[in-house]
């Protein structure tokens, strides 16, 4: 006898069990402030799902919590039991097993958006990091928005013959 299991991984009508492990805040209680986990939170929230919320306190981490993901700190999410702890993979797990037309398509609809998503990224981030101000020249020129140069911009303005 098999088993049908429909394209998003769940069974029939049942929705899947989804819990997802954050850093707490400095109460040890709430919430904390890593963007990962509050990515990993909003794309939940954002795809409809139903999930549970465990804040991990990485003072006083729960025994049972290192038998559930030895060596690993949060965010980390269990889906159906399973255990899954890179960040990155959970983002493309979720928006390949969440998927239309039950969920919501999260992922960008032209790789053009991420490509250019990530250059602004990486731009601003050496940018921000980089305590020399000589070195900074070349990216703060490129986030300056004074009317000559509005290179961020730029991105805005592009027309691709796909849209």
């Amino acid at each position: 006898m098999s088993l049908s299991v429909p394209q998003n991984g769940v069974k029939g009508d049942n929705e899947p069990v989804i819990e997802l492990f954050v850093k707490a805040g400095s109460d040890g209680e709430s919430i904390g402030n890593c963007p990962f986990s509050q990515r990993l939170f909003m794309i939940l929230w954002l795809k409809g799902v139903v999930f549970n919320v465990t804040t991990v306190d990485l003072k006083r981490k729960p025994a049972d919590l290192q038998n559930l993901a030895p060596g690993t700190h949060p965010p980390f999410i269990t889906f159906n039991g399973e255990v899954k702890t890179d960040v990155n993979k959970i983002e493309e797990f979720l928006e390949d097993v969440l998927c239309p037309p039950k969920y919501t398509k999260l992922g960008a609809r032209h790789p053009e958006s991420n490509t250019a998503g990530m250059d602004i990224f990486a731009k601003f981030s050496a940018f921000i990091k980089n305590s020399k101000p000589d070195a900074n020249e070349g990216n703060q020129k490129y986030f300056t928005l004074s009317p000559p140069n509005k290179r961020p911009n730029a991105y805005c303005s592009v027309e691709y013959s796909h849209i």
